[in-house]
């Protein structure tokens, strides 16, 4: 199901320099698809609002290139303690994090995934304890923290805020690595976004019910589709796809916004114009497209609501 955005390349990095703009991705396209960074948003030049936001890769060597260490961007995560970084579960349960020596993980924070700035070694995980099956029928509480060796130097840490239901409708922005509409990768991205729904199925959310909308996406457009009669009709099934209501959230691909893409797994979803005052309150995780525009119709965000918000906190509380 649905894109998991995690184990892609992915982009970008906020640079540490003051007198810097955002430059504008002003495509006048509708959000992207299943294949990009934060579709349908702005590069992040130079903002240090979004600092906190940085890039998890992995780097291994080669007996067959002694000289060479390969390193590789695959999700994105936020600061939220001195040493200790926020992101999506399944970005710690991948081979990426091999036990293998030869192997190691950093959080890196800059504007650039493949030249950061700041770069700090994952010495441990803690992935969030599974619940009932959400979206992605894995077990849902698509959470993790990152225990980092040391604390990046010059970055405030985001604050964490509790996700309420009262929310929805409210604006977000969301911030990644992952493609961008040109497919490029390694380059952090912003973008906004509006909590559209907690619970529901994702189908019928995504095509607001409209079975004919729907219907033509899944045999002209379904980037993931087979296709059959079969699949189609389990797809729109009540059921078979839906958010774990009051754990996840749709946010995303209205018309003008942004959308969470390939890479984006583990970015944060936030509020805050300043450094001081940037708080998530949840994590990206999944995401639908189309073969067209990629990732274009909406994201899936796993949100720090009382459970988790707790879970986080204790997580942050028992670093090493």
């Amino acid at each position: 199901m649905r894109i998991i955005f995690g184990a892609c390349v992915l982009g970008g990095l906020t640079a540490l320099v003051s007198g810097c703009s955002v430059a504008s991705d002003d495509t006048g396209e509708e959000p992207g698809s299943v294949e990009q960074a934060i579709v349908n948003g702005d590069e992040v030049e130079c903002d240090r609002t979004l600092a906190a936001v940085g890039a998890v890769v992995f780097s291994f060597s080669d007996p067959a290139y002694p000289d060479y260490e390969f390193e590789e961007f695959f999700c994105s995560a936020t600061l939220i303690a001195p040493k200790v970084a926020l992101t999506a579960r399944h970005c710690v349960t991948t081979w990426y994090f091999d036990p293998d020596p030869a192997f190691s993980n950093y959080v890196v924070f800059g504007q650039d995934a493949y030249d950061p700035e700041r770069k700090a070694k994952v010495v441990s995980t803690l992935a969030a304890p599974a619940g009932p099956a959400g979206l992605l029928n894995d077990g849902g509480r698509d959470m993790a923290v990152l225990y980092l060796e040391e604390a990046p130097k010059g970055i405030k840490p985001a604050q964490l805020g509790k996700f309420k239901s009262s929310m929805l409708g409210k604006k977000f922005r969301i911030a990644g690595f992952g493609q961008t509409e040109e497919f490029t990768v390694g380059t952090k991205y912003e973008g906004k976004v509006t909590a559209r729904a907690l619970s529901g199925d994702w189908y019928r959310l995504l095509f607001k019910n409209k079975y004919s909308k729907f219907d033509e996406w899944y045999w002209t457009d379904a980037s993931l589709a087979t296709p059959s009669a079969e699949e189609e009709a389990a797809w729109w099934a009540p059921g078979t796809f839906a958010l774990e209501p009051g754990y996840e959230l749709l946010a995303g691909g209205l018309p003008g916004e942004a959308v969470s893409c390939w890479g984006d797994s583990g970015g944060p979803i936030l509020q805050g114009t300043t450094a001081k005052d940037l708080t998530t309150y949840g994590v990206s995780f999944a995401g639908e497209g189309s073969i067209a525009t990629n990732c274009a119709l909406g994201g899936g965000y796993a949100v720090l609501n009382d459970e988790m918000l707790a879970w986080v906190k204790n997580a942050v509380a028992a670093a090493p």
